[in-house]
């Protein structure tokens, strides 16, 4: 298979025409025309030279044209070139001020980041995601493993909350019986009486104890336990802007809005989405079809984790069309970052 290019593949006129066609279809949402590239000022070549660079930018896969129309628009990668180097520059990036201060939130953490999801939406008008402090206190009582077909394994979580959660986890082969035992005995000595944690879970994982083929076999299992953390962290999901997202103006970007829909009400799906933000020092961006989930093709998320100097209590981001203004929502979610670092300094020191 054919390597992708590399943006380093680009000259500086094919990265700069690349920059100009993404500036404007956000602006506009229409396709942009040779002509239109042409006339900006200090460009100085002709249309056909920019015919010729569309041409070179969609065969390595950053522009495309739709239906029979002369214009071009960026594809996921030709976003994510604009989206990168909005990232290199960011502390160039402006920050856009929100009409919130640390002391005018909301005494209680949960209704101040409610409101915080509610500003984001309005100053952006995309969907807000704040995946609050995990405060639940949940312990695990017992797992179970169940292999009820050859290559079916059930698994069943139950918590001391007396809440059950089931996951039924496909294996490429037969399961063993004798491996089934072993790891139903080690997850409950390793977990019992554990908080539900995603540190509880790699404990589990990684510890250096285990053999290649015992290791594999939670690997199998890792999905189960990600959904389990993720289930019991669900509650602290809030979301701002559903409405204003769906509204007629917006639909023309939506590829599946039924799609959205549903995962809105899966919201384990996009607090896992959020998570990826937690351990980066800045914001995470995924642009359409490198979220994995058919559901979001159409969609891009912008987040970054919030809290404490030395430690993420959650994440905020924004979730909207492909042909979103990144500028702002980056900008956007750094400044709600700053906001909610202050704004739990005095409750969590």
């Amino acid at each position: 298979m054919m390597a992708l290019p590399n943006h380093r593949d680009l000259s500086d006129r094919q990265r700069t025409i690349l920059e100009i066609v993404t500036h404007e279809h956000v602006e506009t949402a229409a396709p942009v025309s040779s002509r239109t590239v042409a006339s900006r000022p200090g460009l100085g070549v002709s249309a056909s030279t920019i015919r010729n660079d569309f041409a070179v930018l969609e065969e390595m896969g950053y522009l495309t044209h739709p239906h029979t129309s002369a214009g071009r628009i960026p594809t996921d990668r030709g976003y994510r070139h604009f989206v990168d180097g909005i990232l290199r520059r960011r502390f160039t990036v402006k920050t856009p001020s929100l009409p919130l201060k640390p002391e005018s939130l909301a005494t209680e953490v949960d209704s101040a980041l409610q409101q915080t999801s509610e500003v984001m939406s309005q100053a952006t008008n995309l969907l807000a995601l704040v995946a609050g402090p995990r405060l639940t206190g949940a312990h695990l009582r017992h797992i179970e493993l169940l292999a009820l077909q050859p290559n079916l394994i059930t698994v069943v979580f139950i918590a001391s909350t007396g809440h059950v959660t089931k996951q039924v986890i496909e294996s490429p082969v037969s399961v063993d019986t004798g491996t089934l035992d072993w790891a139903r005995t080690y997850v409950n000595e390793m977990t019992e009486g554990q908080a539900i944690t995603e540190r509880l879970v790699r404990k589990v994982a990684e510890n250096p104890d285990l053999s290649r083929a015992e290791r594999e076999f939670l690997d199998l299992l890792g999905p189960a336990f990600e959904r389990l953390v993720d289930e019991h962290a669900a509650e602290a999901l809030y979301v701002g802007g559903a409405s204003r997202l769906l509204s007629k103006s917006q639909l023309e970007d939506m590829m599946d809005v039924s799609g959205l829909l549903a995962l809105l009400e899966e919201r384990y799906i996009l607090l896992r989405i959020l998570r990826t933000a937690l351990g980066n020092d800045g914001p995470v961006v995924r642009i359409g079809e490198e979220h994995g989930e058919s559901a979001l093709r159409g969609f891009s998320v912008v987040a970054v984790g919030y809290g404490l100097p030395e430690r993420n209590l959650g994440t905020v981001g924004l979730l909207g069309p492909v042909r979103m203004d990144y500028e702002n929502a980056i900008g956007t979610v750094r400044a709600t970052s700053r906001l909610l670092g202050l704004f739990l300094e005095a409750r969590y020191e």
